[in-house]
């Protein structure tokens, strides 16, 4: 695992609980609005390639904090693009921690496989858009495979019974309330869909700047969203 940072607590994700975020290099997307350049641009992850955290080294801060935390969450970048994520997780699992992955949808295969297996207990995933302007989210063409790819691992946790959220950063030229409706018709009857404002400072894009939707613009967003999911909630 190309490891570039760990968060060493915080108690977002879980309220009452506990969490460590372990952060992995590398990312399929380009999103402007990103807020981990470092792990996503090519020209900024070569400087700091020797500043990399070995596994181990994670193993061994783990270690420290059994009975102390209670979730790790294994986020990026894109966490699946490293092919050694199964042995990752599957040993932070063994060491009693509960695991979550924060995954874009990329790799349907190893999520089944790690769920079947009984290593993760937690899946988020980003929904960006629409399809038909998914590019415009990501700043990066996809093809058919991933498409593919998505829709599997969507139809898997519709029929799984593990938790899971998607979420969608929401940024106020780019989505309109049309979008919100056809993104949660996608997902309709999912467990739970987050939207999430967007916020300005340490973008990727660094002169991507756009006023954030306000409170009541983001719960008509989710009025509308809660017609097609179990649950939608504003996260701040």
């Amino acid at each position: 695992m190309k490891i570039s940072g760990i968060q060493k607590s915080t108690t977002i994700d879980y309220p009452g609980k506990i969490a460590c975020v372990i952060f992995t290099l590398g990312c399929n997307f380009r999103c402007p609005f990103c807020h981990n350049p470092e792990s996503v641009l090519p020209e900024q992850m070569r400087l700091i390639q020797s500043d990399l955290i070995p596994s181990q080294a994670v193993f061994n801060f783990l270690k420290t904090r059994i009975w102390k935390l209670d979730w790790v969450s294994i986020c990026g970048g894109e966490p699946t693009l490293h092919p050694d994520l199964y042995d990752f997780a599957k040993k932070i699992k063994e060491m009693g921690f509960l695991v979550k992955l924060d995954t874009n949808g990329r790799d349907c295969e190893i999520v089944k496989k790690m769920v079947n297996d009984w290593i993760l207990d937690y899946v988020a995933i980003d929904l960006k858009h629409t399809r038909d302007k998914y590019d415009i989210a990501v700043w990066l063409k996809q093809n058919n495979s991933f498409f593919d790819n998505y829709d599997c691992l969507l139809d898997f946790l519709l029929k799984w019974n593990i938790d899971y959220e998607y979420r969608t950063t929401v940024v106020k030229w780019m989505h309109t309330l049309e979008d919100i409706e056809q993104m949660a018709q996608y997902i309709a009857g999912a467990k739970n869909f987050y939207l999430q404002n967007y916020v300005w400072g340490n973008t990727l894009d660094p002169s991507f700047w756009w006023q954030p939707f306000s409170d009541e613009e983001l719960e008509e967003m989710c009025k509308i969203a809660k017609k097609y999911v179990q649950n939608c909630g504003i996260r701040k």
